[in-house]
């Protein structure tokens, strides 16, 4: 099978998408398929090969509302003629913007079936907030006539998540045309145990790994570590990422006066993150945000056997069974008494550490591959769309 992936977002940057596509497409690869995916064309982008995937990198300038995106030219004579070339027998586009747009009109000019994985809620207020449309009954409604676009003009739809599934339905999608499929958990290649320098020397360690952005809600769990450092003096917040954000937290963690129990690490490459000894120094992993279709981050953290504490909105009130805890969107409070729990006591971090690993199988990128290419066989013998 030949397969053409659009995403506006790859490397260097990791992100959720990111890290689905390549974790879908080195397995395809693995199996004998031939991916393409058409990218925007970051510096060192061509540092990413794997065999059996090509990469066709698309001239672009920064889009001015969320850095990880890139606003990249229309498409030329020369993509349709290197897409002709590769013969695709399906489209996939991974992201609602300018690639988005293209996979679509392409596949209708070239009369290839298209297939459109729902990762991100961009009709959500706190998406809109980072764009500065704070009106969401406004933006939130055009937002998804927005995104129904997208949907609307492909033949198959995959959702990560039974939430996501239905947003989409409630919005106008059928559902006859939706397929359930959660992201996989990401593989890496092992290497020596890599130490990250600035953990502190402490048992009481929560880890959190994202984009420090006003949609995650990293001000929460900062909160939330002000009221447990109470309680623990000991304990330590160690984010990994970095993000317009990352300025205004460190003025919160100031404010506060934690600056002892809270660490910024700033980016960490993928390999070196999973190789890394953050998760294994780790009591639980944390996480605020409520705008996550599916957060990969939390699948990564549960390999590890890391109770979770969230917040019950979306998709992660989904992957949170029993495994952790889900606290109220937004409450600090109720986020600080969870990870006090978990912390204080021993044998409950370990029955859910053991629900973790159970868990996390679910994710698993072999079972997941073979319902991915079951959706693609299904799409090419439909056909793409008369109209």
């Amino acid at each position: 099978m030949r397969l053409i992936y659009f995403t506006d977002t790859f490397y260097p940057t990791t992100n959720g998408i990111v890290t689905s596509i390549v974790s879908f497409a080195r397995a395809l690869a693995d199996r004998g398929h031939q991916v393409c995916i058409v990218v925007p064309a970051n510096p060192g982008v061509s540092d990413f090969q794997y065999p059996g995937i090509e990469i066709i990198p698309i001239k672009w300038f920064p889009a001015f509302f969320y850095p990880d995106f890139k606003i990249t030219f229309a498409f030329t004579p020369s993509l349709i003629k290197k897409i002709r070339a590769f013969k695709p027998d399906v489209i996939h586009y991974h992201t609602q913007f300018v690639l988005g747009w293209q996979a679509i009109i392409l596949g209708k000019l070239l009369g290839i079936p298209r297939v459109g994985t729902f990762h991100t809620y961009i009709a959500d207020e706190g998406y809109l907030k980072v764009i500065g449309l704070d009106n969401f009954r406004i933006f939130g409604e055009l937002g998804w006539k927005y995104n129904n676009f997208f949907y609307e003009h492909c033949e198959h739809v995959i959702s990560p998540s039974r939430n996501a599934l239905v947003e989409l339905v409630s919005h106008g999608i059928p559902d006859t045309k939706i397929s359930l499929l959660p992201n996989p958990l990401p593989t890496e290649e092992k290497c020596d145990m890599i130490h990250i320098e600035n953990i502190p020397d402490t048992p009481d360690i929560i880890c959190s790994v994202g984009r420090l952005s006003r949609e995650k809600s990293y001000d929460v769990c900062i909160r939330a570590i002000h009221r447990i450092q109470e309680k623990i003096p000991g304990v330590c917040f160690v984010i990994i990422g970095d993000g317009p954000e990352r300025e205004s937290l460190e003025v919160l963690v100031r404010e506060l006066g934690i600056e002892k129990n809270v660490r910024f690490l700033g980016k960490i490459p993928h390999r070196d993150l999973l190789n890394s000894n953050l998760f294994a120094r780790s009591q639980l992993f944390l996480t605020a945000s409520t705008t996550e279709t599916q957060g990969i981050t939390i699948i990564e953290a549960m390999s590890f056997g890391l109770p979770i504490v969230g917040v019950d909105e979306k998709w992660v009130g989904e992957i949170i069974e029993d495994n952790g805890f889900k606290a109220p969107a937004w409450d600090a409070e109720a986020i600080a008494m969870y990870c006090t729990k978990l912390l204080e006591d021993k044998s409950l971090r370990e029955e859910l550490s053991r629900k973790s690993l159970e868990i996390v199988k679910k994710y698993d990128v072999s079972w997941l591959t073979d319902t991915l290419l079951s959706i693609y066989l299904t799409v090419i013998q439909n056909g793409p769309r008369k109209k």
